[in-house]
Protein backbone atom coordinates (compact mmCIF):
# COMPACT_ATOMS: atom_id res chain seq x y z
CA UNK A 1 0.00 0.00 0.00
CA UNK A 2 3.03 2.35 0.63
CA UNK A 3 4.53 1.70 -2.72
CA UNK A 4 1.57 2.37 -3.90
CA UNK A 5 0.77 6.10 -2.24
CA UNK A 6 4.22 6.72 -3.15
CA UNK A 7 3.91 5.93 -6.70
CA UNK A 8 0.71 8.24 -6.88
CA UNK A 9 2.83 11.23 -4.72
CA UNK A 10 5.60 10.63 -7.60
CA UNK A 11 3.38 10.97 -10.61
CA UNK A 12 0.75 13.25 -9.06
CA UNK A 13 1.40 16.07 -12.20
CA UNK A 14 0.13 13.09 -14.97
CA UNK A 15 -2.38 11.92 -12.89
CA UNK A 16 -3.97 15.47 -12.17
CA UNK A 17 -3.89 15.88 -15.98
CA UNK A 18 -5.38 12.58 -17.16
CA UNK A 19 -7.94 13.27 -14.37
CA UNK A 20 -8.83 16.54 -15.69
CA UNK A 21 -8.63 15.80 -19.27
CA UNK A 22 -11.06 13.11 -18.39
CA UNK A 23 -13.40 15.50 -16.46
CA UNK A 24 -13.34 17.61 -19.17
CA UNK A 25 -14.19 15.37 -21.93
CA UNK A 26 -17.28 14.14 -19.62
CA UNK A 27 -18.33 17.86 -19.14
CA UNK A 28 -18.39 18.29 -22.97
CA UNK A 29 -19.86 15.49 -23.97
CA UNK A 30 -22.48 15.83 -21.12
CA UNK A 31 -23.44 20.24 -21.31
CA UNK A 32 -25.80 21.63 -24.62
CA UNK A 33 -24.92 25.00 -24.74
CA UNK A 34 -24.33 26.35 -28.12
CA UNK A 35 -20.09 27.04 -27.12
CA UNK A 36 -19.93 23.52 -26.08
CA UNK A 37 -21.42 22.25 -29.13
CA UNK A 38 -19.50 24.11 -31.44
CA UNK A 39 -16.26 22.75 -29.57
CA UNK A 40 -17.41 18.90 -29.77
CA UNK A 41 -17.82 19.12 -33.33
CA UNK A 42 -14.45 20.92 -33.75
CA UNK A 43 -12.95 18.45 -31.54
CA UNK A 44 -15.13 15.03 -33.42
CA UNK A 45 -13.69 17.23 -36.80
CA UNK A 46 -9.93 16.97 -35.88
CA UNK A 47 -10.42 13.13 -34.25
CA UNK A 48 -11.82 12.15 -38.11
CA UNK A 49 -8.56 13.61 -39.48
CA UNK A 50 -6.29 11.47 -36.76
CA UNK A 51 -8.26 8.31 -37.43
CA UNK A 52 -8.25 8.71 -41.19
CA UNK A 53 -5.20 6.70 -41.42
CA UNK A 54 -6.34 3.93 -39.73
CA UNK A 55 -9.83 3.79 -41.52
CA UNK A 56 -8.04 4.29 -44.99
CA UNK A 57 -5.80 1.04 -44.23
CA UNK A 58 -8.52 -1.32 -42.72
CA UNK A 59 -10.34 0.02 -45.44
CA UNK A 60 -8.08 -1.46 -48.01
CA UNK A 61 -7.27 -4.57 -46.49
CA UNK A 62 -10.90 -5.27 -46.62
CA UNK A 63 -11.11 -4.43 -50.18
CA UNK A 64 -8.18 -6.66 -50.82
CA UNK A 65 -10.53 -9.36 -49.29
CA UNK A 66 -13.03 -8.41 -51.82
CA UNK A 67 -11.00 -8.23 -54.22
CA UNK A 68 -10.11 -12.10 -53.73
CA UNK A 69 -13.32 -13.02 -53.31
CA UNK A 70 -14.20 -11.92 -56.54
CA UNK A 71 -11.13 -13.69 -58.25
CA UNK A 72 -12.27 -16.47 -56.48
CA UNK A 73 -16.02 -16.69 -58.14
CA UNK A 74 -14.67 -15.58 -61.40
CA UNK A 75 -12.54 -18.71 -61.62
CA UNK A 76 -15.58 -20.30 -60.95
CA UNK A 77 -17.58 -19.14 -63.40
CA UNK A 78 -14.80 -19.24 -65.76
CA UNK A 79 -14.26 -22.95 -65.35
CA UNK A 80 -18.23 -23.51 -65.11
CA UNK A 81 -18.40 -21.17 -68.46
CA UNK A 82 -16.11 -23.55 -69.89
CA UNK A 83 -17.91 -26.93 -68.78
CA UNK A 84 -21.18 -25.72 -70.10
CA UNK A 85 -19.48 -25.43 -73.27
CA UNK A 86 -18.25 -28.32 -73.79
CA UNK A 87 -21.28 -29.33 -72.67
CA UNK A 88 -23.26 -27.81 -76.10
CA UNK A 89 -20.38 -28.73 -78.29
CA UNK A 90 -21.00 -32.77 -77.00
CA UNK A 91 -24.08 -32.15 -77.40
CA UNK A 92 -24.23 -30.53 -81.10
CA UNK A 93 -21.65 -33.42 -81.93
CA UNK A 94 -23.92 -36.04 -80.90
CA UNK A 95 -26.61 -34.38 -82.53
CA UNK A 96 -25.39 -34.58 -85.86
CA UNK A 97 -24.48 -38.24 -85.58
CA UNK A 98 -28.11 -39.14 -84.68
CA UNK A 99 -29.23 -36.94 -87.54
CA UNK A 100 -26.19 -38.71 -90.14
CA UNK A 101 -27.56 -41.87 -88.70
CA UNK A 102 -30.80 -41.39 -89.70
CA UNK A 103 -29.87 -39.87 -93.07
CA UNK A 104 -27.51 -42.48 -94.13
CA UNK A 105 -29.76 -45.92 -95.78
CA UNK A 106 -27.01 -48.82 -94.25
CA UNK A 107 -26.31 -50.26 -90.99
CA UNK A 108 -24.35 -47.90 -88.48
CA UNK A 109 -22.49 -48.93 -85.03
CA UNK A 110 -21.33 -45.54 -83.07
CA UNK A 111 -18.48 -45.39 -81.66
CA UNK A 112 -15.84 -43.47 -79.82
CA UNK A 113 -12.43 -42.79 -80.10
CA UNK A 114 -10.34 -44.13 -77.18
CA UNK A 115 -7.11 -43.44 -78.05
CA UNK A 116 -4.34 -43.13 -80.59
CA UNK A 117 -2.37 -45.58 -82.21
CA UNK A 118 1.12 -45.96 -81.16
CA UNK A 119 2.85 -47.56 -84.13
CA UNK A 120 5.20 -46.03 -85.94
CA UNK A 121 4.56 -48.21 -88.89
CA UNK A 122 0.71 -47.18 -89.39
CA UNK A 123 -1.41 -44.30 -88.60
CA UNK A 124 -4.48 -45.61 -86.56
CA UNK A 125 -6.89 -44.96 -83.72
CA UNK A 126 -8.52 -47.04 -81.53
CA UNK A 127 -12.59 -47.09 -81.00
CA UNK A 128 -14.39 -48.77 -77.92
CA UNK A 129 -16.60 -51.09 -79.71
CA UNK A 130 -15.41 -54.25 -80.90
CA UNK A 131 -16.74 -58.39 -81.99
CA UNK A 132 -19.19 -57.89 -79.20
CA UNK A 133 -20.73 -55.66 -80.63
CA UNK A 134 -19.95 -57.36 -84.30
CA UNK A 135 -17.47 -55.59 -85.80
CA UNK A 136 -15.17 -57.11 -87.75
CA UNK A 137 -12.38 -56.45 -89.85
CA UNK A 138 -12.35 -54.32 -93.29
CA UNK A 139 -15.22 -52.64 -92.16
CA UNK A 140 -15.48 -48.67 -93.48
CA UNK A 141 -15.37 -46.05 -90.81
CA UNK A 142 -17.03 -42.88 -91.40
CA UNK A 143 -17.60 -39.53 -89.37
CA UNK A 144 -20.87 -37.21 -90.05
CA UNK A 145 -17.94 -35.01 -92.36
CA UNK A 146 -17.04 -38.32 -94.43
CA UNK A 147 -14.86 -41.10 -94.59
CA UNK A 148 -11.92 -41.75 -91.80
CA UNK A 149 -10.33 -45.17 -92.71
CA UNK A 150 -11.16 -48.92 -92.12
CA UNK A 151 -10.99 -51.53 -89.52
CA UNK A 152 -8.00 -53.23 -89.51
CA UNK A 153 -7.35 -55.42 -85.93
CA UNK A 154 -10.68 -56.20 -84.29
CA UNK A 155 -10.89 -57.22 -80.01
CA UNK A 156 -13.78 -58.08 -77.99
CA UNK A 157 -14.27 -54.54 -77.13
CA UNK A 158 -12.03 -52.55 -78.84
CA UNK A 159 -11.05 -51.61 -82.60
CA UNK A 160 -7.76 -50.55 -84.74
CA UNK A 161 -8.82 -48.35 -87.22
CA UNK A 162 -6.72 -47.40 -89.98
CA UNK A 163 -6.94 -43.89 -90.85
CA UNK A 164 -6.69 -42.42 -94.69
CA UNK A 165 -3.83 -40.55 -93.64
CA UNK A 166 -1.95 -43.33 -93.42
CA UNK A 167 0.41 -43.61 -96.45
CA UNK A 168 -0.47 -46.92 -97.20
CA UNK A 169 -3.95 -46.26 -97.59
CA UNK A 170 -6.26 -46.08 -101.06
CA UNK A 171 -9.39 -45.60 -101.79
CA UNK A 172 -11.54 -45.47 -104.90
CA UNK A 173 -13.35 -42.43 -105.36
CA UNK A 174 -15.07 -40.67 -107.99
CA UNK A 175 -15.06 -37.15 -108.85
CA UNK A 176 -19.30 -36.33 -108.46
CA UNK A 177 -19.32 -34.29 -111.25
CA UNK A 178 -17.75 -35.45 -114.30
CA UNK A 179 -18.08 -39.21 -112.63
CA UNK A 180 -14.42 -40.19 -113.77
CA UNK A 181 -13.19 -43.01 -111.48
CA UNK A 182 -9.45 -42.63 -109.35
CA UNK A 183 -7.37 -43.60 -105.99
CA UNK A 184 -7.06 -41.43 -103.51
CA UNK A 185 -4.13 -41.73 -101.60
CA UNK A 186 -2.65 -39.49 -98.40
CA UNK A 187 0.49 -37.53 -99.65
CA UNK A 188 1.53 -35.31 -96.59
CA UNK A 189 -0.30 -33.23 -93.93
CA UNK A 190 -3.78 -32.44 -95.13
CA UNK A 191 -3.13 -32.73 -98.69
CA UNK A 192 -4.54 -35.77 -101.00
CA UNK A 193 -3.74 -36.84 -104.23
CA UNK A 194 -6.08 -38.73 -107.04
CA UNK A 195 -4.38 -40.71 -109.29
CA UNK A 196 -5.49 -42.42 -112.66
CA UNK A 197 -7.33 -39.86 -114.01
CA UNK A 198 -7.38 -39.50 -117.77
CA UNK A 199 -5.97 -36.64 -119.16
CA UNK A 200 -9.09 -35.75 -121.12
CA UNK A 201 -11.34 -35.56 -118.06
CA UNK A 202 -12.49 -32.04 -117.02
CA UNK A 203 -11.55 -31.36 -113.71
CA UNK A 204 -12.78 -28.29 -111.33
CA UNK A 205 -11.60 -26.85 -108.19
CA UNK A 206 -13.84 -27.68 -105.44
CA UNK A 207 -15.48 -30.74 -107.26
CA UNK A 208 -16.73 -33.05 -104.81
CA UNK A 209 -14.86 -36.55 -104.35
CA UNK A 210 -17.22 -39.85 -103.25
CA UNK A 211 -16.80 -43.04 -103.11
CA UNK A 212 -16.96 -45.32 -106.34
CA UNK A 213 -18.34 -48.12 -104.78
CA UNK A 214 -16.08 -50.47 -106.37
CA UNK A 215 -14.80 -51.45 -103.37
CA UNK A 216 -15.99 -54.06 -100.71
CA UNK A 217 -15.39 -51.72 -98.35
CA UNK A 218 -16.96 -48.55 -98.42
CA UNK A 219 -20.73 -48.04 -100.16
CA UNK A 220 -20.58 -45.53 -102.97
CA UNK A 221 -21.95 -41.88 -102.50
CA UNK A 222 -20.34 -41.29 -99.07
CA UNK A 223 -18.77 -38.45 -98.93
CA UNK A 224 -14.90 -37.66 -98.94
CA UNK A 225 -13.38 -34.61 -100.35
CA UNK A 226 -13.27 -32.44 -102.70
CA UNK A 227 -10.59 -31.05 -105.34
CA UNK A 228 -8.34 -28.38 -104.45
CA UNK A 229 -5.83 -28.04 -107.38
CA UNK A 230 -4.64 -29.74 -110.62
CA UNK A 231 -1.53 -31.68 -111.62
CA UNK A 232 -1.45 -32.09 -115.43
CA UNK A 233 2.16 -32.06 -116.88
CA UNK A 234 2.86 -32.74 -120.77
CA UNK A 235 5.36 -35.61 -119.68
CA UNK A 236 2.23 -37.50 -117.75
CA UNK A 237 -0.05 -40.16 -119.03
CA UNK A 238 -2.84 -39.54 -116.58
CA UNK A 239 -3.78 -35.75 -114.31
CA UNK A 240 -3.54 -35.98 -110.60
CA UNK A 241 -6.45 -34.29 -108.45
CA UNK A 242 -4.78 -32.47 -105.56
CA UNK A 243 -7.77 -32.91 -102.86
CA UNK A 244 -8.57 -32.32 -99.35
CA UNK A 245 -10.25 -34.81 -97.03
CA UNK A 246 -14.15 -33.60 -95.14
CA UNK A 247 -12.72 -34.79 -92.04
CA UNK A 248 -10.62 -33.17 -89.42
CA UNK A 249 -8.30 -36.37 -88.62
CA UNK A 250 -6.85 -33.89 -85.37
CA UNK A 251 -10.17 -33.99 -83.71
CA UNK A 252 -11.66 -37.62 -84.22
CA UNK A 253 -13.71 -38.63 -81.59
CA UNK A 254 -17.66 -39.86 -82.43
CA UNK A 255 -17.11 -42.42 -85.52
CA UNK A 256 -19.59 -44.97 -87.27
CA UNK A 257 -18.66 -48.55 -88.41
CA UNK A 258 -20.40 -49.46 -91.62
CA UNK A 259 -21.83 -53.11 -90.41
CA UNK A 260 -24.01 -53.37 -93.46
CA UNK A 261 -26.02 -55.71 -90.82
Amino acid sequence: MRKLVDFIVDNRDWFFLTFSIALSLLLLSNNESPDVQILRGKFNSVLSVIYAPANWVQGIGTLREENNVLRAKAVQLSLLNSELLQYKTENERLKAMLDYKESVGTFLLPARVVSTGLSPLMRVVNINIGSQQNVRPNLAVVSVDGVVGKTVSVGPATTVVQLMIDYSFRLSVKLEKSGTIGIMRWREGDIFEVWEIPKATEIEVGERIITSGYSDIFPPNLAVGFVSGIIDRPEMMHKIAVAKANTDFTTLGHLFVISGE
